[in-house]
């Protein structure tokens, strides 16, 4: 079933037929991986930020109006339930770069041990600086550069115009570099 049908069926519920949780599971699970992935950053237990995301589904999809696709609704929920889990982390291994981090990527035959350690360093910063950004902002940063997906996409997922998506994308832009600037001044002193 694509996500326009399955819109589509869970738009029936109202006519008296249940919506199944089942088939939202598997036709969006992906899309939630990803989102959930790009959004939490490396390190994090993406399945269980999946466990997490279709709980709330499983308990709110009877409440679920319809004034939005579904698409936008469960972005919504994953990125609710991303900055929870961010905001009640007190060391988050994807940002103290520690040493176990390191240690557990192993790198390929093609890449040095030192070309690794630079890399998830490079990855580190980059979500540290993330890290300081409004929510807006870094979802919008992290679904075009990251994901890949089109401002139109973002705008539906966001449920805003694609326009609003652009400025979200310059102003975002911006403000990702005066920070990483910023960061650079402060590993610097």
């Amino acid at each position: 079933m694509t996500p326009v049908a399955l819109d589509a069926a869970i738009a029936c519920r109202e006519e008296g037929r249940s919506s199944n949780t089942a088939e939202i599971f598997r036709v969006y699970a992906g899309s939630v991986s990803r989102w959930a992935r790009a959004l939490a950053g490396p390190g994090a237990d993406v399945e269980d930020l999946l466990q997490e995301v279709f709980t709330i589904v499983h308990a709110r999809h009877a409440s679920f109006r319809g004034d939005s696709s579904l698409s936008t609704w469960l972005f919504g929920i994953t990125a609710n339930v991303v900055r929870r889990r961010r905001r009640g982390e007190k060391l988050r291994r994807w940002l103290r770069g520690s040493a176990q981090e390191v240690a557990g990527e192993v790198p390929s035959s093609e890449e040095s041990a030192l070309e690794a350690l630079e890399r998830s360093e490079a990855r580190a910063r980059v979500y540290r600086v993330l890290d300081r950004m409004s929510e807006k902002y870094r979802n919008a940063l992290i679904l075009f550069e990251m994901e890949g997906l089109s401002a139109t996409e973002i705008a539906q997922l966001c449920d805003a115009k694609a326009g609003t998506v652009w400025v979200w994308l310059h102003r975002a832009r911006a403000d990702f570099l005066a920070r990483l600037k910023q960061l650079e001044e402060e590993e610097g002193d």
